[in-house]
């Protein structure tokens, strides 16, 4: 007689069984496999910032000097100075590395008779009609840069807006969030010109309307930042706060440290009841001590595990850990603090 052979199938038992291995080898993975991801993120964020420092470069090669962090800043209150340097323009340094970054046709679109961002809470002029208002440069604020974001950045790729056309501090229209800040020192878009800087040693490489030549970096060029990581959105306790690349609204461009002396590098506040603790200006510092590790406005910070990525001066790239020791962050920084820098 012929007997058909019974095909045996899982019982649910042996298949809760592979699943459960299944799920085991996947939880294994995972972590290498995020390890990997981030390996490759910050690969791809160490060559943005080579790029920007070769852009620097080749910047200096025409015109003898950096860019400025920014120009026209509306946070400057100086009314006699906005009318005698063309008013209130905003103009961020990124947007006068563009071709040398190959964007030499989205820099062509651009109109330098108009504002960036009409941020000037203070009441300081714009530009006479019809470069008066945030409109005129409307397609290049939806141009996005990808040089200018880490891929591990979760918030680059995404425009906001915020009372566009007015003069509040954040005046963005469809503004890309990046990843990078201008190393400025203690000085911010607050400030006068970079050229009325010299005599502070707590000076950066970039500030308003000025910026430093190689012959100003006494410290040395490969041993002075240029640009470096500062994410911005849930990372600041503001989302208002930068970076913001093409756009200048308020702490757009300007990567700060902070020290107490204009001469004497080593004098910082260490009290934790002051604006002024310098753990706060740390690389990943949490401002006023967050439980929340959100860091203030200008301070640099990055996702990266344990720090945050630079280029230098001399367009050398480094990861600088975040439990570097803070004097010799600043000296990192300052361009001419006349203190040399070891290991870091």
């Amino acid at each position: 007689m012929f007997h058909r052979r019974r095909l045996r199938g899982f019982t649910l038992v042996e298949l809760l069984v592979v699943i459960a291995i299944i799920g085991i080898l996947v939880a294994l993975l995972l972590p290498a496999i995020q390890a990997a991801r981030e390996a490759a993120n910050r690969t791809e964020c160490a060559n943005n910032l080579k790029q920007i420092g070769v852009a620097l470069h080749n910047y200096h090669d025409t015109y003898r000097m950096f860019p400025p962090a920014l120009l026209g800043s509306g946070r400057y209150n100086n009314a006699g100075y906005h009318a005698t340097h063309g008013n209130v323009k905003n103009t961020t340094g990124w947007l006068l590395l563009l071709p040398y970054l190959e964007q030499s046709a989205l820099h062509d679109q651009y109109s330098f008779n108009a504002p960036s961002s009409t941020s000037s809470p203070y009441g300081h002029a714009r530009p006479v009609a019809p470069f008066d208002n945030d409109m005129v440069n409307n397609t290049l604020y939806n141009a996005r840069m990808e040089a200018l974001e880490c891929p591990s950045h979760p918030g680059v790729g995404k425009t906001s807006n915020y009372s566009p056309g007015s003069t509040t501090f954040y005046s963005r229209r469809n503004a890309y969030r990046t990843s990078y800040l201008f190393s400025t020192g203690v000085f911010t878009d607050y400030d006068s010109p970079w050229d009325t800087k010299s005599g502070d040693i707590r000076q950066g490489t970039f500030g308003n309307d000025g910026a430093a030549d190689f012959a100003a970096v006494t410290d040395g060029t490969a041993n002075t930042i240029a640009v470096g990581e500062a994410w911005g959105g849930r990372f600041k306790y503001s989302s208002h706060y930068g970076p913001w690349g093409m756009t200048g609204a308020h702490t757009c461009c300007h990567g700060r440290v902070y020290s107490t002396s204009s001469t004497n590098i080593n004098s910082i506040i260490r009290n934790p009841s002051s604006t002024g603790h310098f753990g706060w200006w740390t690389i990943n510092g949490p401002w006023l001590g967050r439980a929340d590790g959100k860091t203030y406005a200008w301070v640099f910070s990055s996702g990266h595990p344990g720090g945050a990525q630079f280029v230098f001066n001399d367009a050398s790239t480094h990861f600088v850990n975040d439990s570097i020791d803070y004097v010799t962050f600043l000296k990192l920084c300052y361009i001419h603090d006349g203190e040399s820098v070891g290991q870091y």
